[in-house]
């Protein structure tokens, strides 16, 4: 008897260990199993929507909006913000002298190309530049971008590539301690940016005018200038001529300067 209380107590000695570590494994998996639990977020673009899980937050300008997913792989991800960043900067520059040329009297951006178009002296803020031709124009501009854009792509760091400071930032701006707070306000001027410049892209191959002459006929008398009466092109399904004669529409919806 006492032999078999002994070797029972033996044995619950050993199976103690076994125990203490399953009980152990489980609080560590049920502890791996919290951690990786993940809570969406509301999507700020529009309210009552959750944000898709890539989407934490964490970049300038995030609002949780990608309805296709193009942003589910995170490589990709990467380049479309670098990307987006890219063309929300040339766009903002593209608007101010579209604006910026109406607003001093010296044309539009629409006329802007015909002098070169047509083998005449370009001018520049009404300063000849002399004759400017379209192949040594394009040459010039392409070797000036791409050997900036040769040393930007030469860093390796993302962030440095999209917000290098040095002689970039003249003013010391990204020494500050509002640096975030800039990016936002960069992104989302940089995406009306884009938007601003598309819509000029329209207005001027309908009215073939520039925004200021189109925003100050639109001023003068709203209910008669708008995109509905602007021009027989404004709402192309309600335009005849689309259907009986494409050479008209076309010919009423291009700019001047466009091949026809």
């Amino acid at each position: 008897m006492a032999h078999a209380i002994a070797t029972s107590r033996v044995l619950s000695s050993r199976d103690a260990p076994v125990q203490s570590l399953r009980s152990s494994s489980r609080a560590v998996v049920a502890k791996r199993a919290t951690s990786l639990k993940v809570v969406a977020r509301d999507a700020p673009w529009l309210p009552g929507t959750s944000a898709p899980a890539y989407l934490d937050g964490s970049m300038p300008g995030d609002f949780g909006f990608d309805p296709l997913g193009f942003g589910a792989n995170p490589e990709h991800l990467a380049k479309f913000r670098e990307a987006e960043l890219m063309h929300a900067r040339w766009c903002m520059l593209a608007v101010t002298g579209q604006l910026g040329v109406e607003v001093l009297g010296l044309g539009n951006w629409i006329e802007a190309p015909l002098a070169m178009a047509n083998g005449q002296d370009s001018m520049y803020l009404g300063n000849n530049l002399g004759p400017a031709l379209v192949p040594t124009t394009l040459a010039a501009e392409l070797l000036l971008v791409g050997i900036l854009e040769g040393f930007r792509a030469g860093e390796k760091d993302q962030e440095k590539r999209m917000y290098p400071g040095g002689g970039l930032d003249p003013f010391g701006f990204s020494k500050g301690g509002d640096l975030d707070a800039l990016k936002l306000k960069e992104i989302k001027n940089g995406r009306l940016a884009i938007c601003a410049v598309f819509g000029n892209f329209m207005q001027g191959s309908v009215t073939h005018e520039g925004p200021v002459a189109n925003w100050a006929a639109h001023i003068a008398d709203p209910f008669n200038v708008n995109i509905a009466t602007s021009n027989p092109v404004s709402i192309p399904y309600l335009h005849p001529e689309l259907f009986s004669d494409n050479s008209a529409y076309w010919a009423a919806a291009l700019p001047p300067w466009f091949p026809q």
